[in-house]
């Protein structure tokens, strides 16, 4: 007993010197989850496409040699979403012709400084898609359910989806499955790439219950939430939305060589991965046909919940 007192006294003696006591010592940093709402400009996610018949072929009516077109609207043709928080965001026309963060000195070669951003999130990631055919073309938060991505794949863009033999995958079942054999998982919510919480709470997972949702102005918004970043006031949030490229309808931001990393009979291949450099240098990835913030949030309060339009076109 005497041993166990003297030392419970001197843990009490330690405790009380300057910087050994953990509960204490105060770092004056104010961490806090920030929220907010992101709005995509309608325009953003609307793209002429070919008109298909039946057999997914291009409709040619009046006979010129050119298929028919038609203006679709669809949350399909929203990439992933990459929001920062920075120093500061210069206008359009200072760093590059669209308004991009402050950057700071060059260090490399025929590169551009780094933004320095103090932390950021997105709203959609860029997912493995279990099928070589779909590698950096898939986005979390886009789609209702498998048959979903095949109606959009096969049937509107006229872009197939395809198995190691190059047949056509019909079945959202058999999508299913295969992600579910590939990954090891046994749920859609391990695989991530289809709606699999209601959101809205309504009783029903549907496409009300994707990342965005069209408002009523006609464009689409999205909540989102910054965890557990320290606070500093006067930084700016500043985002862009990676557009699906017009040639394939994949993402600029995704790493073919990275990722997941598939070997299975005669699929050999990598899932792609988001390049861990997006935020640090933004101008490397945006290309035109993206889009991004014109008007900067200021962010001086933590407990504010600011809306950031996406509605600058980089063309």
């Amino acid at each position: 007993m005497k041993v166990q007192l003297q030392s419970m006294l001197s843990l009490a003696l330690l405790s009380g010197l300057p910087g050994l006591s953990g509960c204490e010592f105060d770092e004056n940093l104010m961490i806090s989850n920030l929220e907010g709402t992101v709005v995509v400009s309608r325009d953003a996610a609307t793209r002429e496409l070919a008109i298909l018949d039946e057999n997914g072929d291009p409709v040619d009516a009046d006979g010129d040699g050119e298929p028919d077109t038609e203006f679709v609207t669809d949350i399909a043709l929203i990439g992933p979403v990459y929001l920062g928080l920075f120093p500061s965001v210069e206008p359009a026309g200072a760093l590059e012709a669209y308004p991009h963060p402050e950057v700071g000195p060059q260090y490399i070669a025929d590169r551009v400084g780094d933004t320095y951003p103090y932390g950021g999130t997105t709203v959609g990631d860029l997912r493995y898609a279990c099928f070589e055919a779909l590698q950096c073309k898939m986005v979390s938060g886009r789609f209702q359910d498998f048959d979903a991505i095949l109606d959009w794949f096969n049937d509107v863009i006229d872009s197939p989806v395809t198995d190691e033999s190059d047949n056509t995958i019909e079945s959202g079942e058999m999508f299913r499955q295969t992600c579910y054999a590939l990954l090891d998982v046994a749920t859609d919510f391990e695989v991530n790439i289809t709606a699999t919480t209601d959101r809205n709470e309504d009783g029903a997972i549907d496409t009300l219950d994707l990342d965005f949702v069209e408002n009523a102005e006609g464009d689409f918004e999205a909540t989102f939430e910054i965890i557990q970043q320290q606070f500093i006031e006067g930084f700016s949030l500043w985002g862009f939305m990676d557009a699906p490229a017009s040639s394939d309808f994949s993402y600029s931001t995704c790493d073919r060589e990275n990722g997941v990393q598939e070997n299975e009979y005669a699929a050999g291949f990598f899932g792609g991965r988001v390049f861990p450099d997006v935020l640090n240098q933004p101008s490397q990835y945006i290309v035109d046909g993206d889009w991004v913030g014109s008007d900067p949030y200021v962010w001086t309060d933590p407990m504010a919940q600011p809306t950031l339009h996406i509605d600058f076109a980089v063309d």
